[in-house]
């Protein structure tokens, strides 16, 4: 099967499940057509990602009309990494929270989650495929409908307060979004991604306020679409499983959807041939992330709670991805798949045994760490080894990131302030990966430890879960060559292309 077919059967297959879902709709049916097709589609885009990487990109453009959603596509190499990393994402958090949406809602809602499940799929393949504004556009807003139908399955107040909220921000930004991508096709008459691309390298009378107006607009639009972390700060702390389910939507998902969004709509747009060169904004991108480092540094620093310590550290590293950025070189891009990998797999993994700990301790304070150890010393240990990725030990995401991000700062501008900002955080994250190895350690009174005590069994599912996912964080320190080369081609592609 050619590669292009693999792509439209990515493309449409987590849409076809969806209606399956619906139409067999009994016993655990549903489920497992959300799970066989997110398995489908990572392992199809697996078996693409080869072919990506040799012609950088796979595009299928029938020039059919303005809008033609999902026929048309373009699948790069920055495409293809986030399409892995997130569609692997879907999958462990589809497993993980299975038995508890299975005792929280009846077969009715069922089927209706697991089809608005796949339904987010499809607007997230639909994101990194396609190559037209105007159906850029339109699966943002499929994006939104499923991030809103799951809310509303909680039927809880403070999240549908919360989902309104954000219903509105949302709106607001896709007006403004679509008014951006309205100004491009009348001032070059082209959705095409690439083809508006080329039309703003090569026009030489291109007004100024025009294109810092719309970098602005766009800039801000999306930060509200894809960075609203302050709208959920509020429900951390809560058992309610839909809650963690969007919180985990909202700062794993929704933040990597937003960081492809900035590469591929704000940077490769207005690459450096305009930002960088014409209006130097180096110096404002540079101190706008040192303020994001040092702020999430000081907060995670107060935290004694995991999961707004989580925030706090995706935070942090979104402060030194947008440093990244700024700087624009190849090391420095290399050093933002790295800070990539950490948000989506230490991060994750902290977050999940967070939840866990929330769920069955009632408490996600780093301080009450020894309550698992007191029920077994298997669920404490992928925490234990979690540690030397946290403190970026030697052969850790972190450890590389920091590494490049290191060689990428050592120039004679103001890119060398980010040093400090790099010490500042290091700092931090020892001072956690510290706290967590003596809240493991700490004795506590023998009235505590006579708390309700469970076997092993009862747990088995979450250690199974933890188990594999520190695996497959260890792995990626295994396999260095092979991801250093995968960033090495990420962040040349980025490079060659906004020259």
């Amino acid at each position: 099967m050619s590669a292009i077919s693999n792509i439209y059967l990515i493309i449409f297959l987590p849409l076809i499940s969806s209606l399956f879902c619906q139409v067999f709709g009994k016993k655990a049916f549903p489920f497992w057509i959300a799970l066989i097709s997110s398995l489908a589609t990572f392992f199809m885009a697996l078996k693409v990602l080869p072919d990506v990487l040799i012609y950088e990109k796979i595009a299928n453009d029938f020039q059919l009309s303005a809008l033609s959603i999902a026929l048309e596509f373009r699948l790069d190499v920055v495409g293809i990494i986030f399409l892995l990393l997130l569609t692997f994402i879907k999958i462990v958090i589809l497993v993980y929270y299975r038995p508890d949406i299975e005792r929280l809602i009846d077969q009715k809602d069922r089927k209706i989650f697991y089809s608005v499940y796949l339904l987010h799929l499809f607007a997230l393949v639909g994101i990194f495929t396609t190559n037209n504004i105007l159906n850029l556009f339109l699966f943002f807003e499929v994006y939104s409908f499923a991030f809103f139908a799951t809310s509303s399955i909680s039927k809880t107040i403070k999240i549908s307060e919360l989902s309104f909220r954000y219903f509105c921000l949302n709106a607001a930004s896709s007006l403004v979004i679509l008014f951006c991508f309205l100004a491009f096709y009348l001032s070059f008459g082209e959705v095409d991604f690439t083809k508006i691309v080329d039309a703003l390298s090569i026009t030489p009378n291109l007004s100024k306020w025009f294109v810092i107006t719309i970098f602005t607009l766009l800039a801000l639009s999306f930060t509200v679409k894809f960075f609203p972390f302050w709208l959920y700060f509020e429900n951390l702390k809560s058992t309610n499983i839909i809650s963690s389910y969007i919180s985990i939507d909202s700062v794993f998902i929704k933040t990597s959807v937003g960081i492809f969004i900035i590469l591929k709509f704000l940077y490769l747009l207005f690459g450096s041939h305009l930002l960088f060169v014409n209006f130097d904004f180096q110096p404002v991108i540079i101190l706008l992330s040192l303020l994001i480092i040092f702020y999430s540094s000081i907060k995670l620093y107060q935290q004694k709670h995991l999961k707004t310590i989580v925030v706090y550290l995706c935070l942090n590293n979104l402060g030194f991805i947008l440093g990244c950025i700024g700087m624009q070189t190849i090391e420095s891009f290399q050093s933002l798949f790295y800070f990539l990998l950490n948000i989506l797999l230490v991060n994750l993994l902290l977050f999940i045994f967070a939840t866990f700990l929330k769920r069955n301790f009632k408490t996600s304070s780093i301080r009450k760490l020894w309550l698992i150890k007191d029920h077994h010393f298997l669920l404490v240990l992928p925490i234990k080894l979690l540690i030397f990725f946290i403190a970026a030990f030697p052969m850790s995401t972190l450890f590389f990131a920091n590494w490049y991000f290191v060689y990428a700062s050592m120039n004679a501008d103001i890119s060398i302030f980010l040093l400090i900002g790099l010490i500042v955080s290091n700092f931090m994250q020892v001072s956690l990966a510290i706290k967590l190895f003596d809240s493991i350690s700490s004795k506590h009174s023998k009235i505590e430890n006579s708390s309700n005590r469970l076997g092993i069994k009862e747990y088995s599912f979450y250690l199974m879960s933890f188990w594999f996912l520190i695996t497959t964080i260890y792995l990626s320190s295994l396999v260095a060559n092979l991801t250093g080369n995968l960033s090495f081609r990420f962040a040349s592609f980025l490079l060659s292309n906004s020259i």
